[in-house]
């Protein structure tokens, strides 16, 4: 009787708790099975209709997706595999939401905007960076495992800027003020070995209509080689490298097969831009990139690429998207869903691609992009085995754990970079 007595105080108080809490969203939508995570520790399955509270923390399966209506008509979708916490929202000031894991869609309302425009209405936070909300509709992803953050924006302004391992972060306002501001259609990622998020760049714009569309994080239920048909831009009959090449006899044979179809411009395009760049630590991917949402991969456009001057973009002859956005890679090659890339051999052997950021004249075709060779011992996250790089891309002062370390270190190149090794 008195386990009763208590087990019935429990629930009641529990029940009194969470009607004393602020309630700031309510449940629109729920496909598979959701939970809303109290004080970190306390889990109750989330239901549509029920209202979640400020300091809740929405918590999604695989394959399950979830969306709220906020105070402020703000509609929010979190995506499958995802953990969202809302540390704070209020009508009077800037909200703040934590993507723990995983992504989230949202479209902020017109009258939640309305405050202040030189300040941000909304904070979209992970580990690694942090998003000034001055626009509506966004796609923000945050990968725990790779450290990366990626942010897509389809309408309005958002300033995205990365979060150092450690920093103490008191204003967000100051650290948004300092990074990049996003225009539609563009996307931008930060990478634990790089001081800044990439340049904003144009995405593929097939992707980006697809990822548009999308708005529910539909499960891609159909064959992934089946993808979205684009246009192409490369006549029958010639190659993408073909298309790229800058010898003479080439010019004349494309230009004996386009022949008046293509019209002439009175302005040359400047193209110069969209092939991206390295200057310093402002690195810009190619304009036309393909990302993987889920880990931050850029997938790199090679010399045989093609210009699409109604697009303004580059468009790469290998890969292509689903209807979901999903990067779809070519016979031979598997992207997998940490968003590495293998190439397969001819036993059916999957080797890791090597996959860097560089200016669209710098990068080799997808044949040629060096993979990882295999190696007696581990390599350290996120770096390629030794010998695969002429420098490895280790910011100063970041700590590696003794166990991370290769067992073999016969071709480390000489480098100013400092390591500080401590056990674990």
């Amino acid at each position: 009787m008195k386990l009763f007595l208590m087990l019935t105080f429990t629930l009641v108080f529990n029940q009194y708790s969470f009607a004393e809490g602020k309630n700031v969203a309510i449940v629109k939508m729920v496909r598979g099975k959701a939970h809303a995570v109290i004080d970190g520790q306390q889990e109750q399955v989330i239901k549509k209709g029920e209202w979640i509270q400020e300091g809740f923390t929405v918590k999604t399966q695989k394959g399950s997706f979830v969306r709220l209506s906020f105070i402020d008509k703000s509609t929010m979708n979190v995506g499958p595999s995802s953990q969202m916490k809302i540390e704070k929202f209020s009508k009077k000031e800037a909200g703040v939401i934590n993507v723990l894991s995983g992504k989230i869609r949202s479209q902020v309302t017109k009258d939640y905007l309305q405050m202040n425009d030189e300040k941000s209405k909304l904070f979209v936070k992970s580990k690694s960076a942090v998003m000034g909300i001055r626009g509506t509709d966004f796609i923000f992803s945050a990968n725990p495992k790779t450290g990366t953050t990626t942010a897509v924006l389809f309408e309005g302004s958002v300033v995205f800027n990365k979060i150092n391992p450690g920093e103490k972060v008191r204003d967000l306002e100051s650290v948004v003020n300092r990074g990049h501001r996003i225009r539609p259609g563009q996307f931008s990622v930060t990478r634990p070995d790089m001081v800044r998020p990439t340049v904003p760049a144009k995405m593929s714009s097939s992707q980006f209509r697809a990822l548009e569309k999308n708005k529910n994080f539909a499960a891609n239920t159909s064959d992934k080689s089946k993808s979205e048909k684009k246009r192409s831009i490369v006549p029958p009959g010639l190659t993408g490298r073909t298309v790229a090449s800058e010898d003479e006899g080439v010019k004349e044979a494309f230009s004996k097969t386009v022949g008046a179809a293509a019209p002439k411009s009175d302005t040359q395009t400047d193209i110069s831009e969209t092939k991206g760049y390295a200057r310093g630590n402002d690195v810009k991917p190619v304009d036309g990139s393909l990302v993987h949402i889920d880990s931050g991969t850029i997938i790199p456009l090679g010399v045989d690429s093609k210009f699409d001057p109604n697009t303004k973009e580059w468009v790469s002859p290998s890969f292509d998207v689903d209807a979901k956005g999903e990067i779809v890679a070519p016979k031979g090659f598997e992207l997998n869903d940490d968003g590495k890339l293998l190439k397969l051999d001819a036993n059916g052997r999957a080797k890791e691609v090597i996959l860097e950021i560089k200016p669209l004249d710098q990068a080799p075709v997808l044949e040629e992009l060096p993979v990882l060779k295999d190696s007696t011992g581990p390599s350290p996250a996120g770096v390629p085995a030794v010998g695969e790089l002429k420098r490895p891309p280790i910011m100063d002062g970041q700590t590696i754990q003794r166990d991370n370390l290769p067992v073999t270190r016969p071709r480390l190149p000489a480098t100013p970079t400092r390591f500080r090794v401590t056990k674990p």
